[in-house]
């Protein structure tokens, strides 16, 4: 798997706005029409740090990204839009892409997993709203509710999706075969069982007296 190749001018847009934490006031985003983007490392995200191996380097990470740098381990990036309708709340949209490093839970070697998604949330006017609109609403599918009145932490959202995207037990589709050390000894091929060389005596014709 690989991050798509139709948004490698996204990714740059994302990474010539790195390593900053925006807080942002979500309603006044909206109302303006714009949307807040940038960069940061993986292993700077210390809650989802803590659960993985380490992650690469980050080759070339300050100011405008050069076309190599555009799929590299170890990177998220990041948008925050959103859109205001009458009579509708508020809806606000996080794409993040990434590229992260986990270990296969049935190998035990390194694998690295893509993360390429959008959430939704819908807005509401503090948190007591956004605690009661989960609590009234059954739908797994519908859009998480979020809290407003407060600048938002960007990088905390960021780091939050991260969570849920990363799979709880991580597997390769297809494990490699492990590779054997010097000196071990090869096994020979199967042979034949014991028991059944013992059944064929017992049926051969004995001698006669």
């Amino acid at each position: 798997m690989s991050l798509p190749e139709s948004d490698r001018s996204w990714r740059e847009q994302c990474q010539s706005n790195v390593g900053n934490r925006p807080m942002v006031d979500v309603t006044d985003m909206i109302r303006r029409g714009e949307s807040v983007y940038g960069a940061v490392s993986l292993a700077s995200l210390q809650r989802l740090a803590q659960d993985l191996p380490d992650q690469p380097a980050v080759v070339g990470f300050t100011g405008r990204a050069g076309a190599q740098d555009l799929d590299q381990a170890g990177v998220v990036w990041y948008e925050l839009s959103g859109s205001s309708q009458t009579g509708r709340r508020d809806r606000v949209w996080l794409k993040i892409q990434a590229i992260v490093t986990l270990t296969c839970q049935r190998c035990m070697k390194p694998m690295q997993f893509v993360v390429d998604e959008t959430a939704a949330f819908v807005c509401y006017a503090n948190e007591t709203e956004a605690l009661a609109a989960v609590q009234d609403d059954d739908d797994p599918l519908a859009p998480e509710p979020l809290a407003v009145d407060e600048p938002l932490d960007l990088i905390d959202l960021v780091q939050d999706q991260l969570i849920l995207a990363v799979p709880y037990v991580p597997k390769h589709e297809v494990c490699e075969p492990a590779v054997q050390s010097a000196g071990e000894p090869i096994e020979d091929e199967p042979r034949e069982s014991p028991f059944k060389v013992l059944e064929g005596l017992k049926t051969k014709p004995g001698k006669q007296d």
